[in-house]
C-alpha cells in the first residue's frame, strides 16, 4: 500500500519541484520553464512570497506538487486561490494523488474564507482535462492575456 503524505512545500523540495515542472513542460510539448531552484526558494519562501506549495510524498520521495497563490474575485466579492502549476509523476498517476492535492487545497481555501479555485490547462492536455472534469471542475469562457518581456517594458515607459 502506498504511504502518501500531503504537506506544505519546503525550501529543500526545490530540486524535485523544478524537475517535475520541467517534466510537465515536456508532457505538454513546450519549452522547459525558466523556473529555477533559486526562483522556487526566493519566491516561494522569501521576504516577498509570491506563491505557496503543496507536495505529495510517497515514502520519502516528493512525487507531486501543486503551486498556488491567493487572490480575490471582484465579481463575487470573496477571496480564493489561483493554481499556477500541478504535476504528478507519471509512475504515481491514477492513485488519487492529484485529487488529494485538490482536496487539501480546497480545505485550505475554505478555512481562509475562500469560495473558489481557478486554474488553467493546456487545451491539448487531454489527461488533465479529463481529471479536472472528474473532480467537478468546470470550464468557463474566458480569454487569457499576457503582457511580458519587451511589451511589458515598453508599456512601463508610458508612465
Amino acid at each position: 500500500m502506498l504511504r502518501l503524505k500531503i504537506r506544505n512545500g519546503k525550501k529543500s523540495d526545490a530540486r524535485a519541484v523544478c524537475d517535475m515542472a520541467a517534466a510537465l513542460s515536456a508532457h505538454e510539448g513546450v519549452a522547459d520553464p525558466k523556473f529555477t531552484i533559486g526562483d522556487y526558494q526566493k519566491y516561494g519562501f522569501g521576504r516577498r512570497q509570491q506563491f505557496k506549495t503543496l507536495v505529495a510524498e510517497a515514502g520519502e520521495k516528493v512525487v507531486a506538487y501543486l503551486i498556488f497563490c491567493e487572490s480575490f474575485h471582484i465579481g463575487i466579492g470573496t477571496p480564493g486561490l489561483n493554481i499556477l502549476d500541478l504535476f504528478v509523476d507519471n509512475s504515481f498517476r491514477r492513485m488519487g494523488i492529484g485529487k488529494k492535492l485538490f482536496a487539501t487545497l480546497s480545505s485550505y481555501c475554505i478555512r481562509n474564507d475562500g469560495t473558489w479555485i481557478t486554474w488553467q490547462c493546456q487545451p491539448k492536455n487531454e489527461s488533465a482535462l479529463h481529471f479536472y472534469r472528474a473532480i467537478g471542475g468546470r470550464q468557463y469562457a474566458a480569454l487569457n492575456f499576457e503582457l511580458a518581456d519587451s511589451d511589458l517594458v515598453k508599456l512601463s515607459k508610458k508612465v
